[in-house]
């Protein structure tokens, strides 16, 4: 009778022992046995854990009102059930009694209050491409979080409890400049935490069209077309050509050109620029003046065309001196040259090119001479 006695005291002294601290937690004890929890309240911090040991009889513990927000319990403890442990998240009362007991006194509560609330979020920032996308960062806390994204582009999970993820979505960046989202997240009793999602700027692009254009004697203007993402700048290699100096995305390029009044075919070569990105040539061809001697409008022959190797050039202007050839793509990108030529005919080697639609110019200025030329293998 003595030991049974003195097991029992022992049993009754362990009650609300706790256990050393893991993790910044404490493990709390609660002995159930007939009719009793021992102890029949405590005092806990957020984070913290009540475990229920059973001793004698067959109750169980269920959460009579708990704070908003907390998750209730309801479990046996019975000689086959003998433990139950509840992680404590939220701060308040909890109270809680043994459902066939609970008439005959069998309750007991316990109160949670909040130990000081910790956030950590990360990592500090995140790079993405220009592309539409989602990231993540990790949250670490012990509190209710919210996170909040500071422009329209970018999007999260606005809140959380405890430990997490907040997810981010972000659209496409179709600027050549890059751009920053900060994403401030926050906890009642913790320091703001702000991290970043940096996205890069898209790919500058340039397409100006038509890449030739011929117009009359008479002083005009024409018109080409700028697409692209990006600041542009415009010039022309005559200045009987004028143009539009500069854009920014879409536009157009207007030149303006005056009268010819001399006897031979003129060509202005008018080149479009965006940083990082090779340089793009369009050309403006002006027919002669009428009824003037057509001293220097001698055009030239190309063959074969198409051509897969080696391309042909019969020119009267070649046989008597040398001259220069430059090869353009259809975006007006120069390919080849400048190719020095001479004599009558001239050959170039066009085996390396691309199959595709090229023009070829004659000429070392605006009085140049184009035609179009079709590369095969």
């Amino acid at each position: 009778m003595k030991t049974k006695i003195y097991l029992f005291s022992v049993l009754i002294l362990m009650a609300g022992i706790f256990t050393a601290q893991k993790a910044n937690a404490t493990l709390y004890q609660v002995m159930v046995g007939n009719f009793f929890f021992n102890p029949s309240s405590l005092n806990v911090n957020v984070g913290d854990t009540v475990k229920w040991v059973w001793s004698s009889g067959s109750h169980t513990t269920t959460s009579s009102s708990i704070p908003g927000g907390a998750a209730a319990w309801d479990q046996l403890i019975t000689s086959s059930n003998t433990t139950f442990s509840y992680k404590v998240t939220v701060a308040g009362t909890y109270n809680y009694v043994c459902t066939p007991h609970a008439a005959m006194g069998m309750i007991a509560s316990f109160t949670a209050s909040d130990a000081g609330s910790t956030l950590s979020v990360t990592p500090g920032n995140r790079d993405v491409t220009a592309s539409a996308g989602s990231t993540s960062f990790t949250v670490s806390s012990n509190a209710s979080w919210n996170a909040n994204c500071n422009v329209l582009w970018c999007t999260c999970t606005p809140s959380g409890t405890g430990n997490g993820t907040i997810n981010i979505t972000y659209s496409a960046n179709t600027s050549i400049i890059q751009r920053i989202s900060s994403i401030t997240v926050t906890a009642s009793g913790a320091p703001d935490q702000i991290v970043t999602v940096t996205q890069a700027g898209a790919t500058p692009t340039l397409i100006v069209l038509p890449p030739s254009q011929n117009v009359g004697q008479a002083a005009g203007s024409a018109n080409y077309s700028v697409s692209s993402n990006s600041g542009w700048s415009c010039t022309s290699d005559q200045t009987w050509c004028t143009v539009t100096p500069s854009g920014t995305g879409n536009g157009n390029i207007t030149a303006n050109y005056t009268a010819n009044t001399t006897g031979s075919q003129r060509t202005a070569m008018i080149t479009v620029s965006v940083s990082g990105l090779p340089d793009q040539m369009v050309d403006l061809i002006q027919d002669a003046a009428l009824g003037v001697a057509n001293q220097a409008a001698e055009t030239f022959t190309i063959y074969p065309n198409p051509v897969k190797s080696k391309l042909t050039i019969v020119s009267e202007s070649l046989a008597t001196s040398a001259d220069e050839a430059n090869i353009y793509n259809m975006n007006s990108i120069r390919v080849m040259g400048p190719i020095r030529i001479s004599g009558s005919p001239a050959v170039i080697d066009l085996g390396d090119l691309p199959e595709g639609l090229y023009f070829i110019r004659i000429g070392k200025d605006g009085n140049g001479k184009v035609q179009k030329f079709v590369k095969t293998f």
